[in-house]
């Protein structure tokens, strides 16, 4: 956990790379701002090019929708903390911290770019989702179990009519599972080649299980766990896919731990411990399959 002196010498870097970050994305809005001006003002400088059917009327419109929309794009530039920080530095530096005083040998990278696949093994979302992520931490878990944790977006769409299916943190650990089974608060499984049965029983959560296969005690316990973490974890949302030989976890916190507004020593030992209990998740989740 972080001293006072220790978080001062990490909040001064990261209070630096906020302001220098505004700086050029205010720059950036300012240099848009002035090549509109030249635009809206050289226009009308074009013989005729006004002149003819709605286009003074075009002109005031488009050109007044812009000028406000260019306007609260520089407001948010200049008022506004980005994540990036937060992801490249802020996070980074707790992990390091993490692994320094519990000895243990966690990789963090922000916004890696890969061609993920696990939603697909997983089968949470539609296999269609692009996955945008924003936090990758992998490693062993204190009982030794490998895992992957994601703090991640899944979306469909062409870029301008984008689905957001999920948004929060997603878990991975390896894990042979006698059948397949999903517990989840919304939709139902998107697995290419697997059919599932929904059992009816189930109203706090939809509960599927592998079709021909009957619900056991085990599939019974990972309910109630699943039901105890959307409580302690404050979630939103929760899923969770038990396939072949990994489990699939995700949940969507109530506040989502990206940007960092007004942080002090607690909040920072708050998100030290945050970043413990996720990973603590993962023993949780493969212990409920041994006992």
């Amino acid at each position: 956990m972080y001293l006072k002196s220790e978080f001062d010498s990490v909040y001064k870097e990261y209070n630096k790379m906020i302001k220098e970050r505004s700086k050029k994305l205010t720059k950036i809005w300012t240099y848009v701002f002035a090549g509109f001006f030249v635009i809206l003002f050289g226009l009308p400088l074009i013989p005729d090019f006004l002149d003819k059917g709605p286009g003074w009327a075009l002109y005031i419109i488009y050109g007044g929708l812009i000028f406000v929309g260019l306007s609260i794009a520089l407001l948010v530039s200049i008022f506004s903390i980005s994540e990036v920080p937060a992801f490249e530095y802020l996070y980074k530096e707790i992990y390091k911290k993490i692994n320094l005083e519990e000895g243990t040998f966690y990789d963090y990278i922000p916004f890696e770019k890969e061609k993920w696949e696990f939603n697909k093994r997983g089968g949470l979302f539609s296999r269609y989702c692009r996955i945008k992520v924003k936090r990758h931490v992998s490693g062993k878990s204190p009982n030794e179990n490998k895992f992957d944790i994601f703090d991640a977006i899944f979306i469909t769409g062409n870029g301008q009519n984008n689905h957001v299916h999920f948004s929060g943190i997603y878990l991975i650990t390896k894990y042979k599972n006698p059948s397949l089974f999903q517990v989840r608060s919304h939709s139902k499984p998107s697995r290419k080649g697997v059919k599932y049965n929904r059992v009816e029983e189930y109203n706090d959560f939809r509960v599927f299980v592998e079709e021909g296969k009957n619900m056991t005690n085990t599939e019974h316990k990972y309910i109630d766990v699943v039901n105890r973490l959307k409580r302690n974890l404050h979630a939103k949302k929760i899923y969770l896919s038990l396939t072949e030989d990994e489990i699939h976890f995700a949940y969507v916190p109530k506040e989502q731990i990206r940007k960092q507004y007004n942080l002090t020593v607690e909040k920072m030992n708050q998100l030290y411990t945050i970043f413990l209990d996720e990973i603590s998740i993962i023993d949780e989740l493969v212990e409920t399959s041994v006992f």
